[in-house]
């Protein structure tokens, strides 16, 4: 046998690996500090954690034989030894206890064979198994996170102690005597009795550490030679050990507790076990129930490390002597397996290189079952991108490549291959599907082709069958198991990246024609999960009659003022610099970077004495609302609140001057001179657009500043366009007085009250209302759809959080409508698991039902917020398609530019305003026929801050 362990081993040894299951689910479950589960709630982060350091270990080593070991519940002879053994160690949580038979599951895919004895630890079955192995000259590798088991290390036996995800290291011989001052494995027993271990609620000889344990071994090795001779201990030195006297005095008095100790942690390795190496022959598996077992707990960035069976190592052993007698034999080859599943396995991919080949392409797609679609593209800008070419669809396992940008390689010429495919794209006849159609729909409109007829778009389709993932790759994966390429298996990443237009046409037929492929068949598959959930009415009614509006507001873009920003920029730089002077005179002057949380987690908490925050993989959080919080605190000093104020000060600006001011005139796009921003329909679980580059929904609306900024966002004033601002007014208040039905709420909305005022009025029993009572309320209001809590009224009010519970108690004691639609509805999703908007959005809470308390709060408010906040949003997406197809029947030249939550921008032609503006009065309320009336409040002005 070698003495040294390699990676990636190229030899014909075989080698087991031998798997200690608890404490791996344990150290794993314990390095993932946040919750991780499935779509159903169930919690999987011991489990996630074990397979990931699995799978590296088989990446790693290669092993020939696979075993996992297992405690079980019932009590070992070292109980009946010494009844406070573990006695101290408190109940093994109830979801991670629930690992362990998630483990068994994917690993019974692997066909890995399970041990677990009563009577005994794993450690004594990984003994064991390991000395049988060794017998039969079989090398070992043991994977586990007990230091007890180095004792099991020898010349054959390596250990592979895992402490955590990035925490391993591999012990030999050399290495056990490298930790333990020159003591080998067969002194660990010996040197865990004197020490004791609190883990296992072992003594050991107390009053003795490590080191002088190790000093009385040393030399001797095992307890008989150390109390053969004790006097010996007391002539030893005191650079080696210190009181030497005292050691030796508490080692007399405490002989019969070393030995128990020792005997306590001598790990057994002849249980009498039905072990064969046969059984633990690894790579035996198929790969697609590996995979099924593995998707069926979400793990799907786990598939990918899968290996393929058939690169088994040639080595294999069997075991045909009963009582685990192994004996060595080695197979001519590798073992059988099965490939994984590529897209192309069995596919008819064509690449479309001629005239007439492309228009027998056509001629197959022009039918009413219609096609899918996919376009590649130099970038991911699709306003400043090349079309390097489409692939289509029109049957499982069928796909076309047509090349049209390719630097290199034979391609039709791109206007005469364009101008065979537009009309097909043109014809509304002929449905078509695409995943993020959004993408694609503007490449082809930036090349010149109109699409009509998109009937489906499969990540919507996704997003409201409740799937989580949403990308291309991990849906064909889920639902086909069907591994797709990379696209930086294409063109690389960092610096040697390429433009898909470089990567040979060869292999972007092969990726682009899967893409095409595995959306028509996501097609065939979500069309009837839009039925099962209930949700086909919100996808064929909102979401697809809104996806060309979206796209037509994202190509129409918005005038920015380049000019204001960078001046703005200036300004804040320099305001910027002065607080973060003043943050460093605050100490002192002392630089420090107001940036890094660990810095200025130290000189809060270490030299100012502020309570410690909560504690992340990094240190103690210092975000923006940790921050806020402390500052709320009566306790805190004045340097720290002065050195806190500046930070989130600075934080502020610095936040404002990088993502709008310096950030938005390099967005401007050179060819148009405006910025396009882009919207995403399933960025938000409610149902809420979202926007990036830029993100026009977070620009701060309240703040002097946020309001300097949005007049950045200018019309085309020079050739009299204008901007028209249609702003629902307290729409989520009026669904929430809808769903709730609240006698109160209706009331007042229905006698056009300010609703404030009016629950300010409800709330203290008095006509006339103090600014502080309505702001209160208003509060108050707005506080119940977000689950607003006494603390959360505490901290955005002078009261105290006794005070604030009262005041919540007060303010559902005047709505007892709304306490009951609350209670109603965190009721009904414990039932259903999920929530729904009036439209029949729904939003899955898996956590509902959650043993978790802070994640059955998170539920549950989510369940409070969703109905409320999804059916606005539901709301404005009506209106914008009834006032998108009104404007397009009246052939007006105004466009819709941006969508902010409850808001609609205009840029109008000259003499169409009032048109446009009766449009929204008329359409927005009307959207939605709610039992309270929707009101509108319109302005307009010359840029988005200056509005009247």
């Amino acid at each position: 046998m070698t003495s040294t362990l390699r990676r990636g081993r190229e030899n014909d040894r075989p080698l087991l690996v031998l798997l200690d299951g608890h404490a791996m689910v344990f150290r794993a479950w314990f390095s993932i500090p946040e919750r991780l589960s499935t779509a159903t709630g169930t919690d999987t982060r011991g489990a996630y954690g074990f397979m990931n350091t699995f799978l590296k270990v088989i990446r790693d080593y290669r092993p020939t034989h696979v075993a996992l070991t297992f405690d079980t519940a019932a009590p070992t002879f070292r109980d009946e030894l010494y009844p406070e053994y573990k006695a101290q160690r408190p109940p093994v949580p109830e979801d991670l206890q629930a690992q362990v038979p998630l483990v068994k599951q994917v690993m019974a895919a692997f066909r890995v064979p399970v041990f677990e004895q009563d009577g005994f630890e794993a450690d004594d079955l990984i003994g064991t198994i390991s000395h049988l192995a060794e017998e039969g000259g079989i090398e070992t590798l043991i994977v586990t996170g007990d230091a007890d088991q180095l004792q099991l290390v020898s010349r054959s036996v390596r250990l592979l102690m895992y402490t955590g995800f990035a925490n391993t290291r591999v012990y030999d011989v050399e290495a056990v005597r490298e930790r333990y001052a020159g003591l080998g494995p067969e002194s660990v027993p010996d040197i865990k009795a004197l020490v004791g271990d609190p883990s296992d609620n072992i003594p050991g000889v107390r009053g003795i550490g490590q080191k002088a344990a190790l000093a009385a071994l040393h030399g001797r090795e095992h307890l008989e030679q150390v109390y053969e001779d004790l006097d010996a201990i007391e002539q030893l030195p005191s650079d080696v050990l210190r009181g030497a006297k005292r050691v030796r005095r508490l080692l007399e008095e405490s002989k019969e507790t070393a030995f128990q100790g020792r005997e306590l942690t001598t790990i057994v390795r002849d249980v009498p076990l039905d072990f064969t190496l046969e059984e633990a022959r690894f790579w035996n598996y198929d790969r697609d129930e590996v995979v099924d077992a593995l998707l069926g707990l979400e793990f799907r960035s786990t598939v990918a490390q899968v290996p393929d069976p058939a690169a088994a190592p040639r080595a294999a052993a069997r075991a045909d002597a009963p009582g685990g007698q192994a004996q060595m034999s080695f197979d001519d080859g590798s073992e059988p397996g099965t490939e994984a599943k590529r897209p192309e396995d069995g596919a008819d991919y064509t690449t479309v290189g001629t005239v007439d080949a492309l228009k027998e392409m056509v001629a197959a797609l022009s039918t009413p079952t219609g096609f899918a679609f996919d376009t590649e593209t130099s970038g991911l800008d699709p306003m400043a991108s090349d079309l390097v070419g489409l692939s289509f669809s029109n049957a499982a396992g069928r796909a076309w490549y047509v090349p049209l940008g390719h630097s290199e390689g034979d391609q039709i010429d791109r206007a005469e291959a364009l101008g065979a495919l537009a009309p097909v794209f043109a014809d509304p006849g002929v449905p078509k599907a695409a995943h993020n159609a959004n993408f694609d729909l503007m490449v082809l409109a930036q090349a010149g082709v109109a699409a009509n007829g998109m009937s489906f778009d499969t990540m919507i389709a996704a997003a409201l069958s409740g799937r989580r993932a949403l990308g291309l790759k991990q849906l064909a994966l889920d639902s086909f198991q069907v591994e797709m390429t990379p696209i930086t298996d294409l063109i690389g990443t960092g610096r040697k990246q390429i433009s898909m237009a470089e990567v040979p046409i060869e292999k972007t037929a092969v990726y682009a024609a899967a893409d095409a492929d595995m959306t028509w068949r996501l097609w065939e598959r979500l069309d009837g999960d839009l039925d099962n959930h209930s949700v086909r009415g919100v996808f064929e009614d909102i979401e697809m009659p809104l996806l060309p509006i979206i796209v037509r507001m994202q190509r129409n873009g918005v005038v920015v003022d380049s000019d204001l920003l960078h001046g703005m920029s200036d300004e804040l730089g320099q305001q910027i610099a002065e607080l973060e002077r003043e943050a460093h005179g605050v100490m002192g002057g002392r630089d420090f970077n107001l940036n890094s949380p660990r810095q200025l987690a130290s000189i809060l908490i270490d030299e100012l004495g502020v309570p410690k925050t909560r504690r992340t993989k990094t240190g103690y959080t210092m975000d923006a609302s940790t921050l806020e919080g402390l500052l709320d605190r009566e306790d805190l000093n004045v340097q720290a609140f002065e050195l806190i104020k500046a930070v989130l000060q600075y934080r502020e600006l610095s936040k404002l001057k990088s993502t709008y001011l310096d950030a938005l005139p390099r967005l401007v796009n050179p060819a148009t001179g405006r910025v396009h921003t882009s919207f995403n329909q399933v960025g938000s679980a409610t149902g809420r657009l979202s926007s990036a580059d830029p993100n026009v929904q977070n620009i701060p609306v309240r703040t002097e500043l946020g309001r300097r900024v949005r007049r950045a966002f200018t019309a085309d004033s020079e050739n009299g366009w204008s901007l028209l601002s249609a702003d629902y007014s307290q729409i989520e208040l009026r669904i929430l007085a809808h769903l709730s039905q609240e006698p109160g709420l209706l009331a007042a909305f229905h006698h056009g009250e300010d609703i404030h005022t009016a629950t300010a009025r409800a709330m203290y029993g008095g006509l006339e209302v103090t600014a502080d009572q309505r702001r209160i309320a208003k509060i108050l209001n707005f506080g119940v759809i977000y689950g607003l809590s006494a603390h959360g009224v505490a901290r955005q009010t002078d009261l105290t959080r006794q005070q604030g519970r009262e005041f919540i108690d007060l303010y559902f004691g005047r709505y007892p409508g709304i306490q009951k639609y609350t209670d109603r509805v965190k009721d009904e999703a414990r039932v259903k698991g999920y929530v729904e908007t009036v439209t029949g959005r729904r939003r899955r809470l898996p956590d509902i039902a959650s043993r978790n308390h802070q994640a059955r709060a998170a539920a549950e408010r989510m369940a409070v917020n969703m109905p409320v906040q999804g059916t606005a949003a539901d709301v404005i997406k009506i209106a914008m398609i009834d006032i998108d197809r009104e404007m397009s029947r009246r052939a007006l030249e105004s466009r819709m530019t941006i969508q902010v939550h409850d808001e609609l921008i205009f840029e109008v032609a000259p003499g169409e305003m009032e048109e446009v503006q009766g449009l929204a009065l008329e359409l927005m309320p009307a959207a939605m026929d709610l039992s309270v009336p929707l009101t509108v409040e319109v302005k307009t002005g010359p840029n988005w801050g200056d509005m009247d």
